[in-house]
């Protein structure tokens, strides 16, 4: 079992081949096969220490593949003390993550703020969340595993996407219906 982890882990190389033209083999220093059998488990073992970071800040998180979220829950009088928790956590995952050869996407990062519409926020509540150098707005929704998450805690954005969706699939299939 040491010897099938040491081949994923050591004396791998890369080359790029257009047409018949090949350059010379890269030794590669970092990373894993992608597609691999081992690949996800050995990101996996990586990435503990994250989570670890994640729970000293007393902040859930999942995480699907190479993808983390971060939840947490206040009283509306706390949010901003939680959102700059959050801040403060996500400084700390953005610099173990460049320790550690791995890159945050700010561009590709989303923040929601879920409440009740039953709940009234302070006129001076956070409308983002610093991540890196870029301000994230709190977005009104999100996907998250293929469900579209409202702010206001509705699935009035989610029935609108699936029933668009399965609009078009009966545009489809009634192109070929004959």
């Amino acid at each position: 079992a040491l010897s099938w982890f040491k081949s994923y882990l050591a004396g791998r190389t890369q080359m790029v081949t257009i047409d018949n033209n090949s350059s010379k083999p890269s030794i590669l220093c970092f990373g894993v096969l992608q597609g691999s059998v081992l690949g996800p488990v050995l990101f996996i073992l990586y990435t503990i220490p994250l989570s670890n970071l994640i729970e000293r800040h007393s902040i859930s998180s999942q995480s699907f593949a190479d993808d983390t979220q971060l939840l947490d829950s206040c009283h509306p009088d706390h949010l901003d003390t939680t959102v700059q928790r959050m801040q403060n956590c996500i400084s700390e995952v953005k610099s173990w993550m460049d320790c550690n050869k791995l890159k945050l996407n700010d561009d590709k990062t989303e923040s929601i703020l879920i409440k009740s519409d039953r709940i009234m926020l302070p006129d001076s509540a956070p409308t983002s969340i610093r991540v890196g150098n870029s301000d994230i707005p709190f977005a009104s929704h999100a996907r998250n595993l293929g469900i579209t998450i409202s702010s206001n805690t509705t699935m009035d954005k989610h029935v609108t996407n699936i029933c668009r969706s399965a609009y078009a699939e009966l545009r489809r299939i009634s192109s070929i219906r004959h």
